[in-house]
């Protein structure tokens, strides 16, 4: 992986990657009902690597053929209660969100490189995943990302994120020398979009099988091993 002076950029999805979580569903589906005062309907469809608007969209019985998005105006509204929240819930316990098994510790390392520059590329709406970010410890290293409450379709975020880099480090990494990392086939997806590389980690809700023919430049089992995430995170021409 090469870039201009050097600079290079990672770029972490959040849930299955980066972190992991329990009751985040329920807690969702009981805002959405407060907030739009009506039943939603269950989320029946595969979750893992949709933005927040499109599982919304799913729980309002939006995401039909031919059926209007939720308005960026609705998302809005359900992004300020969403991450309230979630802030009371993690500190109630009723939802809790950890750091995935050497999260913090790849961070760490990849921030104190002088040559790294870190964000991330997540479906979650900007506040939620700060409020996330910041129940594990990881909000200062990662202040810079994209987030589903940016762009309608999640290929529009890799883009984003190192638009923002640029702009608030001044590293103008192009694409060729940046890589995501992610936990779903929509990770190499949208990193392709991008042109950039892709490390998958099978710690979310794809199992090693299922993502050993996504096209990834590498498959990790997990984070714990910091050497191996590091080389196959920094590797590539």
């Amino acid at each position: 992986m090469s870039a201009r002076g050097g600079a290079r950029a990672v770029l972490f999805e959040l849930d299955g990657t980066l972190l992991a979580s329990r009751g985040i569903t329920a807690a969702v589906e009981r805002v959405a009902e407060e907030v739009f005062a009506t039943s939603v309907r269950s989320l029946n469809v595969r979750a893992d690597g949709m933005t927040d608007p499109e599982i919304l969209a799913c729980l309002l019985g939006c995401a039909a053929d031919g059926a209007p998005p939720v308005s960026p105006r609705l998302v809005a509204r359900f992004e300020v209660a969403w991450a309230r929240a979630l802030r009371s819930a993690i500190a109630s316990g009723d939802v809790a969100v950890a750091a995935q098994p050497g999260a913090r510790e790849l961070v760490a390392a990849l921030a104190a490189r002088a040559d790294c520059r870190l964000g991330v590329v997540t479906g979650n709406l900007r506040t939620s995943a700060r409020v996330k970010l910041d129940a594990v410890g990881l909000a200062e290293p990662l202040a810079i990302g994209a987030y589903g409450s940016d762009a309608p379709s999640r290929r529009l975020l890799p883009a984003l994120a190192l638009a923002r880099i640029a702009r608030a480090t001044g590293a103008d990494v192009p694409a060729s020398a940046a890589v995501v990392v992610g936990d779903t086939p929509h990770d190499v997806a949208c990193a392709r979009a991008a042109g950039m590389r892709c490390v998958l980690v099978a710690t979310g809700g794809y199992d090693r099988a299922e993502l050993a023919g996504c096209g990834s430049d590498a498959l990790l089992d997990d984070l714990a091993d910091r050497e191996r995430a590091l080389a196959a995170i920094l590797g590539g021409p």
